[in-house]
């Protein structure tokens, strides 16, 4: 077990909607343990969310990765988050993980065009053209994308 103490990086509010489509206010409680190790830079982001009188949490190497399993974990439940990382056509980058550890995202991606940097938005943002699909959803997505690009290149 480690001993570095974890870092909280606040709170959200988001909107989960539930099958029916109602709407349900949540919590995301965010953390994160950033060691050296072995020369290496590790870390440990940990999201907390919480609704009604419900919790999940999951940790992972950075936040986009650990959202995923928030994600897989609520669709079980017939949940899905309102925001952009739980929306279809965003993509995510190395440089994004790296400097901000997964907690920024670009919107609006699009085949065969690499996304600007007016695109960039926080996992937790919301916007009118956020569309909530599964985590398999999203990565086919983003396979098809990076495809798409290779071409380009």
């Amino acid at each position: 077990m480690l001993d570095i103490p974890e870092k909280s990086l606040g709170q959200r509010e988001i909107y989960l909607k539930d099958a029916h489509g109602h709407l349900l206010p949540a919590i995301v409680d965010l953390g994160c343990l950033d060691w050296n190790e072995g020369g290496r830079r590790r870390t440990e982001c940990r999201i907390t969310l919480k609704w009604a009188d419900s919790e999940v949490n999951c940790v992972d190497w950075n936040f986009f990765e650990s959202f995923k399993q928030v994600r897989q974990q609520l669709a079980l439940l017939g949940l899905y988050p309102l925001c952009y990382g739980a929306s279809r056509n965003i993509v995510i980058t190395g440089m994004a993980i790296d400097m901000g550890l997964g907690m920024k995202i670009y919107k609006g991606a699009t085949l065969n065009t690499f996304p600007t940097r007016n695109q960039l938005v926080g996992l937790f943002d919301f916007g009118d053209d956020v569309e909530p699909v599964s985590v398999e959803e999203q990565e086919a997505f983003r396979q098809e994308w990076v495809k798409s690009v290779r071409t380009q290149v």
